[in-house]
């Protein structure tokens, strides 16, 4: 066994597992990051490279021959992970962007956070862009209620313990520790026993609402997902997504989270969409009205979307 798996008592067994896609500079940088900030965990790299044209694989085994790497077409993000999962064998595995990286301490964090938790099936920590910026990656799961909310703006009108039970910008701030509806899988720590219970992620889409489908899932078998401000990683975001879908990425994720409410929800799907498609408008308008014709195109590219004229990712 190499030196830097060697276990210690005092360090949990954590494999982290990162797909790539064309953003070889990113995942070095990331990799690099990764490993100087993880000394409180015993802790394994797995890289699944999705295809990528740009080197993104040779320059990772190069700089780091301590990263398992492996090499095959793109599967997209869901399979690229659950390939990682596959091999992996520690109590604990992180999925980690391949533009995102943790700062000191923050797997070890959430960790002490998910024992501290046993029905944590997720902890997830809180988003930063490289400049500091707050990223929204803890929600609610959807829901008639929080449609309605959004759709016609009350969020800020709501008592700020109100929001923060739901979750809802601005009153929710991602400053408390609690257990939420859903998190973003740029960077996830998986209990193991959770992920032999509940199975690998949903394969069926390629990129967007895995993570969603995920959580739910692990909440209907009584499990719960977590989010602590106390683990911070920096995330880049949509590198490889803007890639892949340009302007139609919202639309994207858009379809594909209506497949997951539909599958939850039922035939309230159809309202569901309804009052998500308003809130579009309503933004639209606005927008609009304030002579922000790009942010207005933005939010009307959004309707159809809402109204399940679209396909999801692929």
């Amino acid at each position: 066994m190499p030196p830097w798996r060697m276990p210690t008592p005092d360090r949990p067994r954590v494999d982290v597992g990162i797909v790539s896609w064309n953003t070889r500079d990113l995942t070095v940088q990331a990799i690099d990051r990764l490993l100087a900030s993880s000394a409180d965990v015993d802790l394994h790299v797995l890289l699944r490279d999705n295809g990528s044209d740009d080197g993104t694989a040779t320059e990772v085994r190069l700089r780091f021959p301590e990263v398992e790497v492996e090499v095959g077409e793109n599967v997209g993000f869901a399979a690229g992970v659950n390939a990682l999962v596959r091999r992996s064998t520690a109590p604990w595995f992180v999925t980690l962007n391949s533009d995102a990286w943790p700062e000191p301490g923050a797997l070890g964090q959430l960790v002490r956070v998910a024992v501290g938790q046993p029905r944590a099936a997720v902890v997830a920590p809180l988003l930063l862009r490289p400049d500091g910026a707050r990223e929204a990656s803890a929600h609610p799961l959807p829901s008639l209620v929080v449609a309605a909310i959004g759709s016609f703006g009350l969020a800020r009108l709501l008592p700020k313990a109100t929001a923060d039970r739901l979750c809802l910008p601005p009153g929710w701030d991602h400053q408390t520790e609690r257990p939420v509806g859903w998190a973003v899988g740029a960077a996830l720590l998986l209990r193991r026993s959770a992920l032999d219970e509940l199975g690998p992620l949903d394969e069926s889409f390629f990129m967007y609402a895995e993570d969603l489908e995920w959580c739910w899932r692990a909440h209907q078998s009584g499990w719960q997902t977590w989010f602590t401000p106390t683990a911070v990683v920096r995330h880049v975001g949509n590198a490889s997504g803007e890639q892949r879908y340009g302007n139609s990425r919202d639309q994207v994720v858009i379809a594909n989270a209506n497949v997951v409410v539909r599958r939850f929800l039922g035939r309230r799907v159809v309202v569901w969409r309804f009052l998500n498609a308003l809130g579009a408008v309503r933004l639209a308008l606005g927008a609009g009205l304030r002579g922000r014709r790009g942010l207005a195109a933005h939010w009307w590219r959004q309707v159809p979307a809402h109204l399940g004229h679209g396909r999801g990712g692929s």
